[in-house]
């Protein structure tokens, strides 16, 4: 096994991950291994329970067990796909959350189904498990219908009505860039059982790119709008990275190396990027910071051009600007949402973010390790 280098930054935040109580880790709790939204520091208290998190945090602890061995995440990772797999069960679909808003039971997302099927293929490429592989055809079957003849997908199916939708009330649920990420678990599903099936579903979501890029290499968040949502470009490009790493279709690695020259040109005097291009939001965020590190590594990683190194080390120093030292353990070494604009300037929002303290440390793991991080092995890694 190689040596890695890990900075307390890195562990800071594994032990959070792990051990703040963002998992419900005790096997006596009703919804144990399920994963909570965010931690909010001036309530106090814990967030709704969000299966699609759920799915990440299984990606994320295969990703530690993977680099470590060490059978406590296995085993957290276990009760993550244990409890995807009953909500599933339950629902005959996964919704969006547990909670007492019962309006998040009421929709369930085609993305969010998307990544629950990429953290069980994960967990399954290291457990075996039959009944993980077979929950994880099932929920991309469920998927397939919502798959529109041109590539698109409709966001979201409404469980009362039993009908997939779409409709302008949040961007979320309208067609968007954000639906070629869904490309992956089709993509490793493929990879997994050499179902042609799979691939050719995957290769039809990421060949919608050029209804949503521009001009100057960017990819807008919906068809026809002008409007950039740096998080859903990096769900866009993510997928397909991930796909062109099966494919090798150097249309997808070019569109990604264009777009992360977009961001690069985006890149603020303190390592930041705006979440919002052509819009009248405003945020400084730490997932889509910290997908772009990704994202760049993993493409300096294909030649070793060391083309993004500089950019890099300026989103990580932002990036590392949002975690939380404290002495409570519900905050220490997660990483605070984002930045947001006042009117007395920029403030931190005072929520630990799963999702984007997820990413990060695949980030860190990847920027600390840059020299050992090969495109071939690394990327089937990326959730």
């Amino acid at each position: 096994m190689l040596c890695y280098q890990l900075s307390n930054s890195y562990q800071n935040l594994k032990h959070w991950i792990t051990n703040s109580g963002l998992i419900i880790s005790n096997p006596d709790e009703e919804h144990y291994g399920g994963v909570y939204s965010y931690f909010d520091e001036d309530k106090k208290k814990y967030s709704f329970l969000y299966p699609e998190i759920t799915g990440y945090s299984t990606s994320s602890l295969s990703f530690f067990y993977n680099n470590s061995k060490d059978d406590n995440l296995l085993k957290l990772a276990k009760a993550n796909s244990i409890w995807i797999i009953e909500i599933f069960k339950k629902y005959d679909c996964i919704i969006q959350g547990i909670s007492n808003d019962k309006k998040r039971q009421k929709f369930a997302y085609t993305f969010d189904a998307a990544i629950c099927v990429k953290g069980l293929l994960d967990y399954y490429k290291i457990s075996g498990s039959l009944e993980i592989l077979d929950t994880a055809k099932s929920i991309l079957n469920w998927i397939v219908p919502a798959i529109n003849d041109d590539g698109t997908i409709l966001p979201f199916k409404n469980i009362e009505l039993d009908i997939f939708e779409e409709n302008n009330d949040v961007w979320y649920k309208k067609r968007g860039n954000l639906h070629i990420k869904v490309s992956i678990p089709f993509t490793q599903m493929y990879e997994i059982t050499k179902d042609e099936s799979f691939l050719n579903i995957a290769k039809k979501l990421c060949d919608v790119y050029p209804k949503f890029l521009k001009k100057d290499g960017s990819l807008s968040m919906h068809e026809n709008s002008d409007e950039i949502n740096l998080h859903t470009q990096s769900y866009a490009l993510e997928g397909l990275l991930f796909t062109y790493g099966t494919t090798n279709s150097e249309k997808y690695l070019e569109c990604c190396r264009n777009c992360l020259d977009w961001c690069s040109n985006k890149i603020e005097d303190d390592g930041s990027i705006n979440l919002w291009s052509n819009s009248k939001y405003s945020s400084k965020s730490i997932y889509p910071v910290a997908q772009v590190i990704r994202l760049m590594l993993l493409v300096d990683s294909i030649d070793k051009s060391h083309q993004y190194t500089q950019d890099v080390k300026k989103l990580i120093k932002f990036m590392n600007s949002l975690q939380a030292t404290s002495n409570d353990s519900k905050i220490n070494g997660g990483y605070y949402e984002e930045f947001y604009k006042s009117v007395f300037g920029w403030k931190k929002r005072k929520k630990l973010n799963s999702w984007g303290s997820m990413f990060a440390i695949q980030a860190l793991f990847w920027y600390e390790n840059a020299e050992k991080t090969v495109f071939e092995n690394s990327i089937s890694s990326l959730y």
